[in-house]
């Protein structure tokens, strides 16, 4: 299994995993930065893709993901973590340029190229306890619509699988606006 860790930077690199980042460090095996198109990898070259608190900080999150889409195998597992748009860590570092949540992912799909494997809101302690979690996960449309924002998530994780492949083509060409 050919594993990518886009964005391991600094943190703790996915074990076995080619660890891809804009600067250089001890996990970091190839640099490359994310907003420069084509990535130095092959079509069809992993199986699992690590973006672990990355696509809010590049420039243009569709065109990464088109990349990503293109150096990944038919069937992959791409998984992203990212801050939730209510959270307060979104807005806290001033290198992010975009917010994300679940209906964003909801929109990437529609494009026929990935398809949502699994998702999970990532809340506080606090609204674990008194069950506000768990509604929000088991209707996590409802509650980004009517509650994210009295109560709101720090981060969402999904995983996507990627699909299609045979088709050809990317994403822009996909994508539902």
């Amino acid at each position: 299994m050919k594993i990518l860790d886009v964005g391991c930077g600094l943190k703790t690199k996915k074990e076995g995993a080619i660890g891809l980042d804009i600067r250089k460090s001890p996990n970091v095996d190839v640099v490359h930065d994310l907003d420069l198109f084509p990535y130095p990898f092959n079509d069809n070259e992993f199986d699992y893709i690590e973006m672990s608190h990355i696509i809010e900080h590049v420039r243009k999150p569709l065109d990464v993901m088109n990349e990503i889409y293109r150096i990944s195998k038919e069937g992959a597992q791409i998984r992203v973590i990212t801050p939730h748009y209510t959270s307060q860590l979104s807005y806290g570092d001033m290198e992010h340029f975009h917010r994300f949540g679940y209906i964003t992912f909801k929109t990437l799909q529609d494009s026929g190229c990935f398809r949502i494997k699994k998702h999970k809101l990532h809340f506080i302690d606090f609204y674990k306890v008194f069950g506000i979690s768990l509604l929000a996960n088991l209707f996590l449309r409802r509650w980004e619509k009517y509650l994210s924002f009295i109560f709101p998530a720090m981060y969402i994780e999904v995983f996507l699988e990627v699909i299609n492949k045979g088709e050809g083509g990317d994403l822009k060409g996909r994508y539902v606006y």
